[in-house]
């Protein structure tokens, strides 16, 4: 009768048999077109001095055929120190320290709020890589009713940003619905900052592409046209939301089994599932602590929302209170894409509690340490099989 190690050692094998066969296929073929390449980038007479000097492979064996000698010949991949599965594995057990709904933040841009909302610059150049180059971006990632949503772009020629002989962009929904034109502008009007500055803006409000969604992502594809009819196309996007629910201002917070919970009102006004994540901070903002989130269905009305920071965080990073809940960010979940709120940014300080005054016990995630000992269970059994066992 089979025991589940000897199972496993089967399975094992049986994969080092494939990995055998495609050993085989890879060797030949990375042969084949390894060469051909390299020559044909090398002047002549260097690539015939090249083969001149290269010695015929040999006719591989069935050493070969297993990648024995590619092992010995080749430098071995370099693993973290004490291994793949040991590194992982105490991953796993770091991670399993805290709840899936709370985790530490080292620095400032560890902050997953502000770091999802960045604004990237996406530039694009002339179809051979020529100047000027054109660049686009949102002035938000994301925009909520009913506020307008509001775009830039510019041409640069170098360091200097340039005229354009027109800017205009395509509207497209993530329904692949074109909603239609933007023209962008540069006179100081229209949602545009400053005149004559060179950086060109539209501003946009959805329509009925919008209607019964708590949120539309949209492409804008911008085409700046310069000189006589050339022209550089670029590409960015945002979100725009009607979330179906709203941050009230009322914050309250307390200790609970020795973790603190801060609790968040918000006012629904169409029944759902809601999600809501925050930061937390040390008293002067300044110094990044912890995060936390939860996620609710709601009926219409006010309800509260914990987030529970869980305490050994603060403990372990030995701040005292008070706290600053530095960014909270509510979002209607109950379609894809999400419904997303303003961020609100600096909303409340919680009461002055002393870092020792949490607990000291980690939560011990069961699913991560048992995944921790998978990890470590079937590297013992592969180790096994390389030593012969």
């Amino acid at each position: 009768m089979s025991t589940p190690r000897v199972q496993r050692r089967t399975t094992l094998l049986a994969a080092l048999g494939v990995l055998a066969v495609l050993a085989v296929v890879l060797l030949f073929g990375w042969r084949s077109s390894d060469s051909a390449p390299t020559a044909a980038r090398e002047h002549p007479a260097e690539a015939t001095a090249t083969a001149a000097a290269t010695p015929p492979p040999t006719a591989p064996g069935l050493s070969v055929a297993l990648g024995l000698t590619a092992a010995a010949t080749r430098p071995r991949p370099s693993l973290p120190e004490g291994g793949l599965a040991r590194t992982t594995a105490e991953d796993y057990r770091r991670r399993a320290r805290y709840p899936r709904s709370s985790y530490p933040l080292v620095t400032v841009e560890d902050d997953p709020i502000v770091r999802e909302r960045i604004v990237h610059p996406v530039s694009s150049r002339g179809p051979h890589g020529e100047e000027p180059s054109l660049t686009v971006y949102p002035a938000l990632v994301g925009f909520e009713s009913p506020d307008p949503a509001v775009v830039h772009a510019f041409l640069t020629l170098g360091d200097e940003k340039i005229e354009a002989r027109s800017m205009r962009a395509t509207l497209v929904t993530d329904r692949f619905e074109t909603v239609g034109e933007l023209e962008y502008r540069d006179d100081g009007s229209g949602g545009d900052a400053t005149a004559d500055d060179h950086i060109y803006t539209a501003v946009f409000v959805p329509g009925a592409e919008a209607a019964g969604r708590p949120a539309t992502s949209y492409m804008v594809r911008v085409v700046a046209t310069v000189g006589v009819d050339e022209e550089r196309i670029a590409v960015t996007s945002f979100l725009y939301s009607f979330p179906d629910a709203q941050l009230t201002g009322a914050y309250r917070d307390t200790l609970v089994d020795g973790s603190l919970q801060v609790q968040a009102e918000v006012a629904v006004t169409a029944a759902g599932r809601f999600h809501l994540e925050a930061t937390l901070y040390d008293a002067a903002g300044q110094q990044a602590l912890a995060w936390a989130q939860t996620a609710l269905e709601l009926s219409e009305g006010r309800h509260w929302m914990t987030l529970p920071f869980y305490g050994l965080i603060l403990r372990e990073r030995g701040v005292d209170g008070p706290y600053l809940v530095r960014n909270v960010a509510l979002s209607t979940a109950s379609t894809m894409p999400n419904g997303k709120n303003r961020l609100a940014d600096r909303v409340y300080a919680t009461g002055a509690y002393a870092a020792s005054s949490f607990t000291d016990a980690p939560y011990n995630n069961p699913e991560l340490l048992d995944a921790a000992d998978r990890v470590e269970r079937d590297s013992a059994d592969l180790g096994g099989l390389e030593a012969g066992g």
